[in-house]
């Protein structure tokens, strides 16, 4: 069973700590279970089952699907396409981009990302601002952005873009407690910026959503 726990858990594209996170389980006891060390309790099982929908025949024997099937009259495609982000007066290269969609299981979606499909975009990492660090997003990586959510007053990873929408850009932002909007990097050979909203204003500052996801370091 240690193996198809490894196996889920990589299947929805989830590094050990954010899937053990998922589960109310910390890390160190995740690992025990990949490792086969310790048996999993009842209690994590029907958690697991609760939050990823998981087959738990295929999880104790390995035979059946991954996944267990919705028991409505409705039945709904395991995944969901989620399409690039489109932008016609974007002048960068990645306005024509090699990938143009990514599938993805609609489980991990709902259920673990508490995210809605339609308001998800894939995008490729626009330059090497953020290939430093612990998790960092390299040129051209795959990255999924939620364009409902342009909050920047909650810091994050975001995608905006200046100049009319012809210059896109993917970098941290952070409110400082002076009023003005720091934007940070992990690369070292990039100092961070801070703007007021006038400053913002007059670059064309425009949010197009956050990074939720680098689906690139998750498949490596």
């Amino acid at each position: 069973m240690n193996k198809r726990l490894k196996e889920l858990r990589k299947t929805l594209n989830l590094q050990q700590g954010e899937f053990a996170k998922n589960i109310g389980i910390l890390q160190q006891q995740l690992s025990k279970y990949e490792r086969g060390e310790n048996k999993p309790s009842a209690d994590f099982l029907a958690k697991l089952i609760e939050k990823t929908n998981v087959n738990i025949n295929w999880l104790l024997t390995g035979n059946g699907n991954m996944f267990a099937q919705n028991s409505g009259a409705k039945e709904t495609p395991d995944a969901v396409e989620i399409i690039y982000y489109e932008n016609p007066t974007l002048i960068e290269t990645i306005k024509n981009p090699v990938i143009t969609s990514i599938w993805l299981d609609r489980e991990l979606i709902h259920n673990v990302w508490l995210k809605d499909e339609k308001n998800l975009r894939t995008l490729q990492m626009p330059g090497d601002t953020m290939d430093g660090g612990e998790t960092p997003i390299k040129n051209k990586d795959m990255l999924i952005v939620d364009i409902s959510d342009t909050n920047i007053q909650a810091s994050g990873i975001f995608v905006y873009t200046t100049k009319n929408g012809s210059l896109i850009f993917i970098n941290g932002i952070k409110q400082s407690p002076d009023g003005t909007y720091r934007f940070y990097f992990r690369n070292s050979s990039y100092k961070e910026i801070h703007y007021t909203l006038d400053d913002l204003e007059k670059l064309g500052f425009k949010v197009i959503g956050r990074v939720i996801k680098n689906v690139t370091s998750s498949f490596c």
